[in-house]
């Protein structure tokens, strides 16, 4: 970990990162652990793309002011996807990006994963306007596709991120990657991309290590079990305990 002087925490997610859960959550933990300020863009019902371009973006204009930065990037389900929406309000800096969202209480969260496995005509449980689409992109999704889009996009991310000098931990949030009975890791498109990210020390494997299954190997079950089952959002107490898995691996990792 590089000095805490005038240090910048910059955390951005999914719901499990996301500011106003009603109790402590691990950014700030870890904030407050190192003395620094914490930006959270944490969202809820984000996708991988939009956490990773509206950190780029944000991080641009950050470093033009704080030359001590630590990003913690919690990735979410590779199932996820969004879409430009004009007829939405632009918010967040962000455009008419918007994720696509369904009625959530209305979806299978039994499930092992949301991974291979969707509920069947989700599209219906999403808007009017965007079902169509949806519909067509799920009939398209293929969680090889998306892990090559993933890889690809957390390359040039690390890559700009150590350029400009900016210290970051990456980790999954909600599930861990689809292991080599459901990737082919071997391909060649796939493989070095694979390779490169296990190689990072700043990237907390996401095929062995989730945030969800941590909490659940420690016998902590969701705060809202009842509603998403094991994909549920985890409450205060593993928050603390994976806020201090972070703390231990920021301080003894070497960058």
């Amino acid at each position: 970990m590089t000095s805490l002087n005038n240090l910048l925490v910059y955390s951005n997610s999914c719901s499990f990162g996301e500011s106003g859960q009603g109790h402590a959550i691990y950014p700030e933990i870890v904030a407050k652990n190192f003395k620094a300020q914490l930006i959270n863009q944490g969202k809820g019902g984000s996708c991988n793309r939009r956490i990773i371009r509206t950190t780029l973006r944000d991080l641009t204009e950050l470093k033009k002011k704080h030359e001590n930065i630590l990003m913690l990037i919690g990735l979410t389900f590779i199932s996820r996807t969004e879409l430009w929406q004009p007829w939405n309000p632009a918010v967040d800096n962000d455009g008419h990006f918007s994720s696509i969202t369904v009625n959530h209480k209305k979806v299978d969260w039994g499930i092992n994963g949301l991974i291979d496995t969707i509920t069947p005509n989700i599209e219906r449980l999403a808007d009017s306007k965007i079902q169509e689409y949806y519909k067509q992109w799920l009939n398209h999704y293929h969680p090889e596709s998306e892990l090559a889009n993933l890889l690809t996009d957390l390359m040039m991310f690390t890559g700009w991120a150590n350029n400009n000098n900016i210290n970051y931990c990456i980790f999954s949030n909600v599930d861990i990657l689809p292991g080599d009975d459901k990737v082919g890791y071997n391909s060649p498109f796939i493989s070095s991309l694979r390779a490169d990210i296990e190689a990072d020390p700043c990237v907390i494997d996401p095929w062995t290590f989730s945030f969800g299954s941590y909490a659940l190997d420690h016998g902590l079950k969701p705060k809202d079990y009842h509603l998403y089952k094991q994909h549920g959002h985890p409450g205060e107490e593993a928050h603390i305990l994976f806020a201090n898995f972070l703390l231990n691996y920021l301080q003894n990792k070497k960058q």
